[in-house]
């Protein structure tokens, strides 16, 4: 109890000092208190990049069960363009806090991801979520658990946890029907056209039998009034599935719409040769 009330009076001095008398008192209290880390990520926040960073290693030879020095020392280098160093700091962290016999909270982990979406640190959620979604989850329960936790963070507006866990779950499923088509939903809804069409494009790719998002794609392109695209999707599209009576209406629409009526009567005729209903 003393020692809370002797932190306490500490941060109360700090609150009251001006920025550099606050860094200079900080860089005291936390020898004398070593395993506070409010502390130590307060120094770090007064600090410029490179002393920062040697504050954070220095708090996480003190605290070497503590998650969140490993979170902010990933911030700290995405928040200064350093983005292909902040996988390998919670990759090397967690492998740290395992050693040190922490057990791995993997909601835990996915609260720490959602918030740090919300402070614009996508790169560092992206992070967590790779290195830990997956952990705890039995094998055969993991495609639907990925798809749950997505769907529980798209109802929560964390729009980019969900998009990283659909983009691991399909690093893992490449070939799983059910997944594609929910995360080109997210894509439809909340990304952008070109991202749509890049995860439209890679699906095809494991999935060519995807009638429905070859459709996507077609639809998306004529919408964004690239008929030609579009045209070429379709007929792409049927060369891989050539009896799919969608594409072939959805190819006719979208000549007779744009006023090809000759285009369109003939893929009608083709379609009813091969004996399409």
């Amino acid at each position: 109890m003393m020692m809370q009330t002797r932190v306490r009076l500490w941060k109360s001095v700090v609150e009251l000092a001006n920025e550099e008398d606050a860094r200079l008192l900080l860089h005291r209290v936390v020898e004398c208190f070593p395993l506070h880390v409010e502390l130590w990520l307060a120094l770090a926040r007064l600090e410029t990049y490179e002393n920062a960073k040697k504050v954070l290693n220095r708090a996480r030879k003190r605290l070497t069960k503590e998650p969140t020095i490993w979170i902010i020392t990933a911030k700290l280098e995405e928040a200064n363009g350093n983005t292909s160093m902040v996988g390998k700091i919670i990759e090397r962290g967690i492998m740290a806090l395992q050693r040190e016999g922490l057990v791995i909270d993997r909601e835990g982990w996915m609260k720490e991801a959602e918030a740090s979406e919300r402070t614009g640190s996508v790169v560092t959620c992206q992070a967590i979520i790779h290195n830990t979604i997956g952990i705890g989850v039995e094998e055969e329960y993991r495609k639907m658990t990925w798809v749950a936790d997505a769907e529980e963070c798209k109802k929560r507006g964390s729009i980019e946890t969900a998009r990283a866990i659909y983009a691991h779950a399909l690093t893992v499923f490449l070939t799983k029907k059910s997944i594609w088509p929910k995360a080109a939903q997210l894509e439809k809804s909340h990304g952008t056209r070109e991202s749509l069409d890049a995860l439209l494009h890679k699906v095809v790719t494991y999935r060519p039998q995807a009638e429905v998002l070859w459709l996507m794609g077609a639809k998306e392109k004529w919408f964004a009034g690239d008929v030609a695209a579009a045209r070429a999707i379709l007929q792409e599209a049927h060369a891989v599935i050539p009896n799919s009576e969608e594409i072939w209406l959805a190819a006719f629409k979208l000549e007779f719409e744009n006023h090809e009526p000759e285009r369109a009567r003939m893929l009608l005729a083709k379609a009813r040769e091969r004996g399409g209903t």
